[in-house]
Parts: structure tokens; sequence; C-alpha cells
């Protein structure tokens, strides 16, 4: 037997046309997705981010783009690249169908697929096309970097990933420079000329970059230290009335012009005053938020009944501005209007962003505009008007004080009074529309709360009926609403619909509205104040209206938050804006006009009535209730606002966040232990694939698998100096009398292996007798050095030992 000498530079990881050999290849491979996931999984990790991916993310990010890049790695089923690609599709089309659905949402995963497989496909299979990839470290930096802007995002945020900032920091440049190495050694392997003179180019160009990041980045971007003023001799304070030095403009006097009738005010007597109270003594709004229109925040965060505290500075084009926080469909027969299990607007509140959320639907309510709200808030979570269109992520302000947290939320808003619709045709609700609404027209009640509500919705709708034209005659709201129908009859053209509306709000003319601290929105506290008390604030009202709203089969929701509008702006309110406004840069991007000061004053709970053809719209239960007197007028105490103190301390630097960051380690530990499962078997599965070609190219693949199975089953791992046949000399031999390595179990395998690997064959035939017997011999190999018992069987498939000969 004649055996050819290897042939020069075998040792090496180059092939002769300077193409990394496919172990190397494998190496970098899984070094470059590895490197992704683990930026991928930050986002998951995070102890800040409640809503990382949605289902068309995880689909996206962790199955699609993965999945197509190995496709595109492995080599060509049946040699010929059309079946990659073809393979690629099956497995893409279905998949981006799954995260987006028929239509344009499929069109981002379908692409991020798509671009995967072809930088994967260039990188490791035509370097010389693949320079595109020399992106893929930038991305994964721009993923880390907004990781770090999001850990700023909230005092809260800030508080959990203050021991982890400077590990994603550092995170991101390792991740940067490694990914970097594995894209260019994919790109010029050891031996293609001109690499160095490339490598030195990019390697400067990755430190210029670098250097720039960290230059343009605050002083205390990983410190992230919240701003807070520790002085102690502040007190509170009554600003002086002098307009022009706070920059109120002299036309606004007089007040805005009022969009639509909202919570009434006396509009007498004493007038607020602007106070101001340092900001290191600012009250905790922690408690009082949870509510939307408690008499809690009501009454003040710092619980004096003579004052109200500023919340939040909201920006709109739009004059009344209802903003949600708690939309309450469920109706309970005792507790009354719960918030709706189901609804996604319950969630967005309080949901930690890492980016924009955008809304799964279009908007086809007529007359709506969408617009854009702006709030410098005390409260992390957001406040939403109906009906959101984008909400962004939460951004935390420095030296803005307790007006920490900026929003911004994008809203196709309703633009008119909904009141005025009383002059259109509105249709009664489809059938459709009634089985879509059925929980927004559940009416569980007793008959006893039942026949209270009929009384009242009977009394009411008769009432309108009969005197309709004085009605509207005698109210100047009214009035000027139908004196636009042209025909100089009161009430002519009125919608049906409306009028059941209507109806009900002028019920309560005869109602006293006082701020109270009942905050009872029970179905007895409700009955109570229809039949007996008469009198309560907006939590009574809203709850009113919406359940003889239900009674008369209009779909109806109770909404609590807050309330923006300039009939609750007084001119200490405008004082307020303007003092903060001087005080505070993001302010003065925004007209003097467009800005409302919200105190807990303007915690608010309203009605929402479903209108077929325009959704959901906001009504005021308490337009035409009685005014409040005195201080039963909440809007009427003294507006309290922060002094602001920009040269404050930062906080004590927070414990390291060990059960996150143990935590990130054992899901990272366990992606990795999967990972070196899934290099094994895919090892195995290629290997399986390349004996069946047979010749030199197979026996090297049935080889190479023999040895990674003898190492699974606990044999020792052949040393890289020694050959086949050296190898088989450490296996005992089968009989006591045989000389060493001629009689071992693998003697047989070695000789017909080395043959096959560098004897040349004249006759093909030959050749495939001798594979023939190699097959077979592999078989026995395996057979006579397995461990028996169930043991032995975990033992091969759980062991990495494997690994060892990649």
């Amino acid at each position: 037997m004649k055996l050819s000498p290897p042939a020069p530079g075998a040792g090496h990881t180059v092939s002769p046309k300077g193409r990394l050999k496919p172990v190397t290849a494998c190496i970098l491979f899984s070094f470059r997705l590895l490197l992704y996931l683990s930026v991928a999984g930050l986002v998951l990790l995070h102890p800040g981010i409640s809503v990382p991916y949605d289902r068309a993310g995880l689909i996206q990010w962790f199955i699609i783009i993965p999945l197509e890049a190995l496709i595109a790695f492995l080599p060509a089923p049946r040699g010929s690249v059309w079946y990659k690609f073809a393979l690629a599709l099956l497995f893409l089309l279905p998949l981006s169908i799954a995260a987006g659905g028929f239509g344009p949402g499929a069109a981002p995963s379908f692409c991020a697929g798509l671009l995967s497989f072809t930088i994967t496909w260039l990188l490791f299979h035509h370097p010389r096309w693949g320079k595109p990839a020399v992106l893929e470290p930038f991305f994964l930096a721009w993923i880390c970097f907004g990781l770090l802007a999001f850990s700023r995002s909230s005092e809260e945020v800030s508080g959990q990933t203050l021991g982890l900032t400077p590990f994603i920091l550092a995170w991101t440049i390792l991740v940067f420079l490694l990914h970097s190495a594995a894209v260019y050694f994919c790109l010029h392997p050891p031996g293609v000329s001109g690499a160095g003179r490339e490598a030195a180019f990019f390697g400067l160009g990755a430190a210029a970059v670098l250097a720039l990041a960290a230059g343009i980045l605050p002083a205390d971007f990983v410190r992230n230290g919240i701003i807070t003023n520790m002085l102690s001799d502040r007190v509170e304070e009554t600003i002086r009335s002098n307009d022009t030095e706070w920059g109120i403009p002299r036309d606004l006097g007089g007040g805005r012009p009022r969009d639509r009738r909202t919570i009434p005010g006396n509009g007498e007597g004493r007038q607020p005053e602007l106070r101001g109270l340092s900001e290191d003594q600012w009250p905790d709004p922690s408690g009082s938020e949870k509510e939307g229109g408690s008499r809690s925040r009501r009454r003040g965060g710092g619980g004096r009944e003579r004052e109200q505290y500023t919340v939040m500075v909201v920006a709109s084009k739009q004059d009344t501005v209802y903003m949600g926080n708690s939309f309450r469909g469920g109706l309970d027969p005792e507790q009354g209007f719960l918030p709706t299990e189901d609804e996604p607007l319950n969630l967005l509140p309080s949901a930690r962003l890492f980016k924009t959320w955008y809304a799964g639907s279009q908007v086809f309510d007529q007359g709506r505009e969408e617009r854009e709200v702006f709030s410098l808030s005390t409260l992390p979570q957001h406040f939403l008007p109906y009906r959101p269109v984008s909400v962004e992520p939460v951004v935390l302000s420095e030296n803005t004080g307790p007006l920490r947290y900026i929003h911004r939320v994008r809203s196709a808003m309703y633009a008119q009074d909904p009141l005025k619709l009383a002059l259109s045709p509105i249709r009664y609700l489809s059938a459709a529309e009634q089985s879509a609404l059925a929980s927004y027209l559940a009416f569980p009640l007793g008959e006893a709360g039942r026949a209270v509500l009929s009384a009242h919705l009977d009394r009411a709708l008769s009432q309108w009926r009969n005197k309709r034209a004085e009605l509207i005659r005698e109210n100047p709201y009214l009035r000027d609403i139908f004196a636009k129908t042209g025909t100089g009859k009161a009430g002519a053209g009125a919608a049906p619909y409306m009028e059941t509306i209507l109806a009900i709000l002028l019920s309560f003319r005869e109602y006293q509205y006082n701020v109270n601290d009942r905050d009872d929105a029970s179905i007895a506290g409700t009955l109570e104040f229809l039949q007996t008390t008469k009198d309560g604030d907006c939590v009574e009202f809203s709850n009113a209206l919406a359940l003889l709203g239900r009674l008369a089969g209009i779909p109806t929701r109770v909404v609590t938050g807050y309330l923006a509008a300039s009939g609750l702006q007084t001119d200490a309110h405008k004082r307020g804006i303007a003092a903060l406004r001087n005080k505070i840069e993001v302010l003065r991007e925004f007209p003097f006009e467009d800005l409302f000061l919200v105190t807990d004053a303007h915690g608010h709970s309203w009605a929402q009535c479903y209108i077929p053809g325009y959704g959901w719209l906001d009504f005021e239960a308490t337009a035409f209730a009685i005014p409040p007197a005195g201080l039963g007028d909440g809007n009427l105490r003294d507006v309290v606002i922060p002094l602001l103190d920009q040269t404050g301390l930062a906080v004590p630097v927070r414990r390291f966040p060990w059960r996150a960051a143990l935590r990130a380690m054992g899901l990272l530990a366990a992606a990795a232990l999967l990972a070196a499962y899934g290099v094994r078997y895919g090892r195995e599965i290629l290997l399986r694939l390349g004996a069946a070609r047979g010749g030199r190219a197979g026996a090297r693949s049935l080889y190479l698998l023999l040895l990674a199975r003898l190492a699974a089953d606990g044999k020792p791992i052949k040393p890289a100096a020694k050959t086949a046949l050296e190898y088989a000399r450490l296996f005992p031999p089968e009989t006591a009398d045989a000389p060493p390595g001629e009689a071992s179990p693998f003697a047989a395998f070695a000789a017909l292996y080395s043959e096959l690997r560098w004897r040349e064959f004249k006759e093909p035939a030959e050749a495939g007798e001798r594979f023939l017997r190699l097959k077979r011999e592999y078989r026995k190999s395996i057979d006579r050095t397995r461990r028996r018992g169930l043991r032995g069987l975990l033992i091969r498939l759980f062991s990495l030992r494997g690994l060892a000969y990649l």
C-alpha cells in the first residue's frame, strides 16, 4: 500500500485560495452569532424594561435572523446554491407571516431575514463582496447605546441599573472590538495580501468612533446620578404677582377661548395665589398617582387642603385634553366600574418602553386629528389622550426638580365638542358593533338598583322631550350649539342617539358639584348620589352618567386621569407656567398659549360613550352641574410650584443589583450551554452529510465523526500530533495475546482510513469498495467501544468532550 505524504500547508487554517477552513469558519460563525445574541439578550435581561419585544420582535430577532444566518453559513444542499436560497425562503416566508401577518406588517421581518442571509452568505462564502458586514459592529453598538440611554429614562430605572450601566458600556466596547475582529478575519484570512494595511485603517477607524462616542456622552452618563436639592433651609414662599417679571404675554391676560365646558367653577370670590416650595421639600407623589381623580390628589400632595400642587406641565395645540391612565369598562354589581383586564390602554401607562410603541391598527373614526401631547411630569407613568397612535419611552429630565419625567404621546384626538354631534345624523349601533361592545353594554345590577336608575332615566328623557326648546333657550351653552341649525327653531335636527346623552347630562343640572373626600365609586354610593345626596364630584357624576348610558343602550366606560384645559387656568396657573418656563429650557420650545399647568386639583374622572362612526368620545358629566361654593372648587386653592435650584447634588450610589446580575449570568450560561450542544449535534449532522459523499472527503468526515462519538463515550482524546494508526494503539486489544494496536477495535478502521486518505487508486470502483468496508468498520468500532446501560447512554447524550476536535 502506497501512502502519499501530506500536502504542503495541510496544517494551516487557510486554503490555497485564501479562504477559511471549515473548522475556523464554524468557530467564527458561532462567535459572531453569540455576540449578536448577547446584545439582543441584554434587552430581555435589562431590569428596567418591561416590554422589550412584542411577539413579532421575538420571532424576528431570536428566530428569523439567527436561522437565516445559519442557513446561509451551512454548505449548499446537493452542491447547488439555488437549493440554499430555496431553503432560506421556505423558512423565511411563513415566519415573516407569523410575525407580522398577511400584509405590510410582515415586511420588516422579511427584510431583516433577507439581510441576515445575504450578509452571512457573502461574508463566509464570497468575502470579496462581503464588505457591508463591517457595519454589523456599529449596529450592535447602537443597540447597546440605546440601552444606556434608556437606563436614564426614569429615577426608578436609574436606581435599578446604576450598577449595570458601567457593565453595559464596557460590554458595548468589548462587543464592538470582538465583532470587528470576527468580521475582519472572515474578510481577510491570514495570508491574504494587503490585510495588514486594511487592519490598521479599520482599527484606527474603530478607535476614532469609540473616542467620539466617549466624547459626546455627558460626564455623568455612566454614573447616572439623579439631581436632587439637599438644602434644608428653603421654605414655602409667595411669588409676587408681577406678570412681566415671569414673561406672561400681555394679550393672554383675559384668558384663552374655551373649546368646551369642563369642570364647573364659580369664578367668584377668593382667587388663588401662586406659591413656591423648595424642590427638596416637594411631596412624594408615589402614593397618590394610582387612581386618577382621587381626592387625595386634589387635596394636595402635601396634605394641605388650601393648596393644589403641580403635577405636570402639558403642551398641546388642543385646548381640552383628557389624559387617562385607567380605562374602566368592567361593571361589578357592587364595586362599580373596574379596569378592563384585556384593554391594552391599561397596560401602556406603566409599561417601561424600550422603543416607541405604535398602535397596531389605523384610526378610521370621524372627526379626529392626530396631535402630539407633551408633558413634563412628576409622575413616571404616561397619561394617554384617547386614541393613542404612538407612545415614546419615558425620558428622564435633569435639573428640573420634581418635574423629572418627559412624556410624548401622539393621539388621534376628537377635535370638537362632542355635544355638537347633536346636530349630526348619528345612526344606532349595528349588530356587529353590539357584539363587539357587549362587555360595555353589560348591566349586571339587581332589581333595586335597576329601578332607581330606570326612574331617573325616564324622568330625564321625559323632561328633555317635553321641555327641549325651553331647556335650550335657558342654557347659553346649549343655545350656542343649537343656534347653528339654521332653522331658527331650538332643537330642530337633533340626533335621537345624542338626545339621550344630552337628556342624561341635563338631568344633573339640579345636582351640586363639590370636591369631597368620599372617593366612593361603588354602585351603592352612586345610587345614593342620584337619589339622596345629589352632591358629589367628578367620580359620582361620571359613574352615574356611565350607568345611565348603559341602561339606555349606549356603550359606556369610566376613565380616570388628569384634565388639561384653558378653563382651569387661573392667573396663578398662568404665572406658574411662566415661572417654570423661565427656568426650564424644554418648556420654551412650546408657545406659551399651548401650555397648561396641571395640578392635583385637576385629577379627574369622566365618562366615555361610544358614538357610531366616531368611536369612543370623552363626555364631561359635570358640564351642567351647579358650580361649587368656596373651596369646594379645588381649582381656587393656592397654586404651588417647585422652586428649582440647579446647583443640587447627586444622590448616593445605590447597591449593585446582584439579583439581576446573577439572573443575567445564569441565563447567559444557559444560552451558552444550549449553543454548545447545538454546535456539537450540528457538527455531527454536517459530518454525516459529508460522509454520504464518499471518497477522500467522505472518509475524512467519517473519521472525524468517529473521533467525536468516541470522545462523547468517554474514550481518550486524540492528540493533534498522532495519526489514526498511532491513535489506534491507545485502545487495548480485544484478545490478551494480540500485539498492541493490531487487534484493537479501532485498528481496522484506522488502516482503511489511512489508505483512503493518502493512497492514489487507479480504479474508482476499488476506492468505492474500500469506502464501503470503512463504513462497516466504523459501525463495528462504535459497537465494540460503546458503554452499556443507561449510564452510558446518558454520558453519550450529554457529553461535550467532542468539542475538543473543533
